[in-house]
């Protein structure tokens, strides 16, 4: 096929407009304009640190800029291990209890737990893992 047939049949075609006199110098500059916009963002990014190193030696941060300075807690008073829970997370745990409940509710006794009774966290974490174990197929 020679030339001018493949020019008539793209004339002719859906892509005609690229073939005319605005189409392909238009695409090519709207590629350029993009181009051309992304190195300038470049630009800006690259330029950021150097700017913002300028800016800290005309504008030194001051002293009423930074945080205040934090106050350190008081250590909490050591805690005998007797067993008994403090009188203020008895009434925590009655206020919470009560929230839950739809009734009035006695609460009968508290006590701290063992590590062998904190273990039911470490069996919900192995349940929640299997649970996303993959059935295996026969095939």
């Amino acid at each position: 096929m020679s030339t001018a047939i493949l020019l008539a049949e793209a004339t002719e075609s859906r892509f005609a407009p690229l073939f005319e006199e605005t189409g392909i110098a238009l695409a090519v500059m709207g590629m350029v304009v993009v181009f051309l916009a992304l190195i300038v963002l470049i630009a800006i990014i690259s330029l950021f640190p150097v700017a913002m190193a300028v800016i800290e030696k005309i504008l030194p941060e001051s002293s009423h800029h930074a945080a205040a300075p934090k106050k350190t807690p008081k250590p909490a008073a050591p805690v005998a291990d007797d067993g008994v829970i403090p009188g203020h997370i008895l009434a925590i745990i009655a206020a919470a209890v009560a929230e839950a409940e739809p009734g009035p509710v006695r609460i009968v006794r508290t006590r701290q737990l063992t590590t062998s009774e904190l273990a039911w966290t470490l069996e919900g974490r192995i349940r929640h893992h299997a649970s996303h174990r993959l059935q295996t197929r026969n095939r």
